[in-house]
């Protein structure tokens, strides 16, 4: 009997969960599923002795169709109030059969009571059950709800999947949904099923399912949210067409986008060869032209030109070369090799090569570094880079009798290095543009001095390879002070991702801005 009563609890409607009405449903099923072989044992006797045996098997067809009925209707979770009228009828009509075939007092006593029975159960659970029965989920969302296996297993599936995957729910019973799931997407759906964290687990994945013609195959992609449950997991499954659709255009861009950075490694290894060599042929023809020792001396006007040719072959050949500095940085090909040198010495050597510049313009140079300063283990020649750069832009906009000083000095772990100069200074709102490539505060006063902008940007970046800090303070009339933060022992390995723009989320984005004025 128990395992009778266990089969049909499998045939009880899974949105039956209270713990009194789901064994009445049971019990009730059972006695559906009993009730045609007991009223055929005593209808069809009868029918036969009044009208033969055709009769006979007629009355036990009937019986059986109508239980069948309403095991069925049962089973739906809905009309149990005309079960159990239906049910009451049928034992009425077996009762009038048996007394028209004349049947003994006691089989009408029996039958009696299994009338009475059939009655008072059959309204009571079918009441009871009709009040106690929750709305399923799947009726009340647009989704698939599915529960399933960690191994992958449906055990059943929500009506949903009709509308949404054209597929009957039977059909993704077992490994129905995992043969259907695109074979790049199995290992994720199965990590995620098999997972042991306490988050619920979220992912997208493709389904092959029916086309809208007959015999086509569409493929849909679907959201899917997993919710632990104690058999396995609770799936609910969403479409997610145009989530899928923005990972197919974001999947397109990024490809775009490395192909975009391909061609341009292309046109940066044809520029560092089309123009840095001439540019280092004209720069030495230039030279051998003005040394006299060498041409002979030249008339004023000629050497005059030479002398043009010269200087703007090293400034193009600058710009090339910090072109090509600022594209390995950003493509994480720039590599630094640290070694310890002593910091006063570097800013020392800076200074000298742009004494001339600096006295042709009628500024001052100054070190202020300490005499404690002591060693830096970083790259040389970067560290003389942005020397080199800040110093530069430094006289660059400093007017006639001003002064641009350099100090260095510890701090704690770091190095700080210092560029202060008397210039023109910077506006807040061209503060948020500096240390990008190509951008320059426009103005009528700084549009008189030539310059690309890219010295900031290739300083910028040099400094985040070693993992230091950059700001600049500057107000309009008040000059600027540069001031980089250096690590005193650097680590090449130890910056892998580097991002040098300002951001508002406090990630570290080695450089700061600020007006002082």
């Amino acid at each position: 009997m128990g395992r009778i009563l266990g089969s049909c609890d499998r045939l009880v409607d899974r949105r039956l969960t209270d713990d009194v009405t789901r064994p009445r449903q049971s019990r009730l099923l059972a006695t559906q599923l009993g009730a045609p072989f007991l009223l055929s044992a005593i209808a069809a006797p009868a029918a036969f002795a009044s009208w033969g045996p055709n009769a006979a098997l007629a009355a036990a067809a009937a019986i059986f169709a109508l239980c069948l009925v309403n095991v069925v209707m049962l089973a739906s979770g809905r009309y149990f109030r005309p079960v159990a009228w239906a049910g009451v009828g049928l034992a009425l009509g077996v009762g009038a059969l048996t007394v028209v075939g004349g049947a003994p007092v006691a089989v009408l006593l029996l039958l009696g009571l299994v009338l009475a029975g059939q009655m008072a159960w059959v309204t009571a659970a079918g009441g009871a059950a009709q009040a106690k029965i929750e709305p399923d989920l799947a009726e009340r969302i647009n989704a698939v709800v599915l529960r399933m296996t960690r191994e992958g297993e449906v055990l059943s599936a929500s009506h949903q999947a009709r509308t949404i995957l054209r597929l009957d729910p039977d059909i993704l019973a077992g490994s129905g949904l995992f043969e259907r799931v695109r074979v790049s997407d199995r290992v994720k759906l199965l990590c995620a099923l098999s997972s042991d964290g306490d988050a619920a687990p979220n992912l997208f994945i493709t389904l092959r399912i029916p086309g809208a013609l007959p015999g086509d195959v569409a493929y849909l992609h679907v959201g899917l949210e997993l919710l632990r449950d104690p058999t396995g997991w609770t799936v609910i499954l969403r479409d997610a067409s145009e989530m899928g659709e923005l990972q197919t255009s974001l999947d397109n861009a990024m490809d775009e986008a490395a192909g975009l950075e391909a061609a341009k490694s292309r046109f940066l290894a044809a520029v560092s060869h089309e123009l840095r060599t001439p540019l280092n042929a004209i720069i030495g023809f230039s030279e051998m032209l003005l040394h006299q020792d060498v041409s002979g001396p030249l008339p004023v006007k000629q050497a005059e030109h030479v002398t043009l040719i010269r200087e703007a072959g090293h400034h193009l050949l600058s710009i090339v070369n910090s072109i090509l500095d600022v594209s390995k940085i950003e493509a994480g090909a720039y590599k630094i090799h640290p070694e310890p040198f002593e910091v006063a010495g570097a800013i020392d050597l800076a200074l000298a090569l742009l004494d001339g510049q600096a006295t042709e313009k009628g500024v001052t140079l100054a070190n202020m570094a300490c005499g404690d300063a002591g060693l830096l283990d970083a790259d040389q020649r970067a560290v003389h880079q942005i020397l080199l750069n800040l110093v530069s832009n430094a006289v660059k906009f400093t007017p006639q009798g001003g002064s641009v000083s350099v100090s260095a000095s510890r701090m704690a772990d770091r190095m700080s290095i210092t560029v202060a100069d008397t210039g023109i200074g910077i506006a807040a709102t061209d503060l948020e543009g500096l240390g990008k490539p190509f951008a320059q505060v426009q103005n009528d006063y700084t549009r008189k001095f030539e310059g690309t902008g890219l010295g900031l940007s290739l300083v910028k970046g040099l400094v985040a390879l070693h993992d230091g800090d950059l700001s600049i303070e500057s107000a309009p009339g008040e000059g600027t002070t540069v001031t980089v933060r250096l690590p005193l022992a650097c680590d090449s390995a130890d910056v892998t991702d580097i991002n040098t723009l300002m951001t508002g989320n406090g990630l570290k984005t080695h450089g700061t801005f600020r007006k002082i004025a």
